[in-house]
């Protein structure tokens, strides 16, 4: 894809830039909503798919997500946030919220990779799980995660709780991806094996350096992170040949990602 004063696929200038363009879901630290306010007061769009997004997940959880993202620091509402069960659903209703917010604009990437919790919100991403499974998948293993033993105490351990997660994905009808979907558990692109229950729930080690590797011999050379923090492509210069020249990393300045000349460039 040529880039020189050209649109990141006819919707965002990137200046002087060749190459293509990789979204990255990563699994950072929990968001809360009070970080992401000036987003959601600013962006409608934002703001109405992170409603539709937690409203989806809500009958899974214990207390409204919403509720929970945007408690105070400090209180015990907020603390539940360190906790698997919020943590995994909360990371995905920003992802996919940015996302949303992304394509409304009209950026839209060239490969997305997907990393432990980030993987469902990447999967809907490119294409593989519509919005209401890729939710039913992320709200029934956080009730797992969070509820008590549903098939004795069998269900409580790691093992039972992905079994049970496999059994609900079996009845999901995952598609072949529509963009280049990267696994972090092979750190290879994904393809019929969307389909089966099992390759969900494998834990994968953390193998970023590979991935990146991959994507950069795919042509990727413009990154952008999405979820509460840059952990990804912050070490992009020590995972690509080149070093940080060769990582060409979108800044997450909104206002610029909508508007501004260059695409919010930065180095990592």
């Amino acid at each position: 894809m040529r880039r020189t004063r050209a649109c990141l696929n006819g919707g965002m200038p990137v200046d002087g830039r060749t190459g293509r363009t990789a979204f990255l879901f990563s699994a950072g630290a929990a968001p809360r909503l009070g970080k992401s306010r000036e987003l959601r007061d600013s962006f409608p769009v934002f703001a109405d798919a992170l409603d539709d997004i937690c409203a989806r997940l809500d009958p899974y959880l214990e207390l409204p997500l919403e509720r929970v993202m945007s408690a105070d620091d400090g209180t015990r509402t907020a603390a539940l946030l360190d906790r698997e069960s919020f943590a995994g659903p909360a990371v995905f209703a920003l992802q996919v919220a940015q996302y949303r917010l992304l394509h409304s604009w009209g950026v839209r990437p060239d490969m997305v990779f997907g990393q432990a919790s980030g993987r469902m919100a990447a999967a809907y991403a490119a294409g593989v799980f519509s919005l209401a499974e890729a939710c039913h998948a992320v709200g029934t293993l956080a009730r797992l995660l969070g509820g008590p033993p549903a098939a004795g105490p069998s269900s409580a351990r790691p093992d039972g709780i992905l079994d049970a997660y496999g059994r609900t994905l079996a009845t999901l009808h995952p598609r072949a991806p529509r963009l280049p979907l990267l696994c972090d558990v092979t750190t290879r692109p994904v393809g019929a094996e969307t389909a089966e229950p099992e390759f969900w729930v494998r834990r994968a080690p953390l193998r970023f350096a590979e991935a990146a590797g991959l994507l950069h011999r795919e042509g990727v050379r413009t990154w952008l992170e999405l979820g509460p923090g840059d952990g990804l492509t912050r070490q992009l210069p020590d995972c690509l040949p080149g070093g940080p020249a060769a990582a060409f990393v979108l800044s997450r300045d909104w206002a610029l990602l909508r508007s501004g000349p260059n695409g919010g460039a930065q180095g990592p």
